[in-house]
């Protein structure tokens, strides 16, 4: 669990994760209570958000912590897991949408359209729908999304890619809309962290998901990845007043040294930390972040 220092003093705001109660959410969730917020995790297992609650609880600070079953596909759930989080810690500070599957890990022709279909419905849908339905209950705050798939193709993954890289415009465009409002809108981009996704890409094997892809994993597992550690004290950041003004951007938290950044009225609304085709000298276009 990341230790906040003093520019991460979340003392008595509301956080809600959805996907808060494993993986790189639930780590992100304990950093937040350690800083000092009240913080709400929302998951589809009664079992994970248990245990998650337990965690939760052990962690000192006066912060107090909720765990709610819900998903990210029903409006209803999402309504009542943020007016339980809104009427026992006020207004809703901070959203960080980490819930998501990598879908169906097979190729475009083999796979079933509906399964397909679902992976975008949960990654791209849920994440847009969460933040719809938090808005209401948002007076200023933060909003923290996240990218994956890394750079290029990622065959056999068309459903994850689509709606990850969808989230990088997603994220571009409502940052821009909702900076006037101080609500600052930015996405993450994890790494190669070791979670039940990486479970899930073991289990499915090197004739489904590809034998790069499978080698990869395995050297990842047994590394150790990057760790879930370095994506929290990116969410910490940029839920600390010390970001205050960025926003539409994806950040690495691996190799970007968002620290540094400074001058946010410039950077904010330029091409930096955003996927772009730029001209070259030979005029051609290439790919840019």
């Amino acid at each position: 669990m990341t230790v906040p220092n003093e520019s991460a003093n979340l003392a008595g705001k509301s956080i809600v994760i959805t996907g808060g109660a494993r993986g790189i959410g639930l780590s992100i969730a304990l950093s937040c209570r350690a800083a000092g917020a009240h913080v709400t995790v929302m998951a589809r297992s009664q079992t994970d958000l248990v245990e998650a609650q337990r965690m939760l609880a052990q962690v000192s600070g006066n912060g107090r912590s909720l765990a709610l079953q819900g998903d990210v596909s029903s409006d209803a759930d999402l309504f009542r897991v943020y007016t339980a989080a809104n009427e026992a810690f006020g207004d809703i500070y901070g959203l960080i949408c980490a819930a998501g599957i990598y879908g169906v890990m097979r190729s475009f022709t083999s796979c079933e359209f509906a399964d397909w279909e679902k992976t975008i419905s949960i990654n791209l849908l849920g994440a847009a729908r969460s933040i719809h339905a938090a808005l209401p209950m948002m007076k200023e705050g933060r909003i923290i999304l996240f990218s994956g798939g890394g750079q290029g193709p990622m065959v056999n993954f068309s459903d994850y890619v689509a709606s990850k890289g969808a989230i990088w415009r997603l994220t571009e465009t409502l940052g821009a809309e909702l900076a006037p409002r101080k609500i600052y809108v930015n996405a993450v981009a994890p790494g190669a962290v070791n979670t039940r996704l990486l479970d899930d890409l073991l289990a499915a094997g090197p004739e489904q998901i590809g034998e790069d892809l499978y080698k990869k994993s395995i050297q990842q597992q047994a590394s150790g990845g990057q760790g879930s550690q370095k994506a929290s004290e990116l969410c910490l950041y940029l839920l600390s007043d010390r970001s205050a003004g960025l926003y539409g951007k994806t950040l690495s938290a691996v190799w970007d040294q968002y620290q540094n950044l400074q001058n946010f009225s410039e950077i904010s609304p330029s091409d930096l930390f955003c996927y772009r085709r730029v001209v070259d000298l030979k005029g051609g276009t290439r790919e840019a972040k």
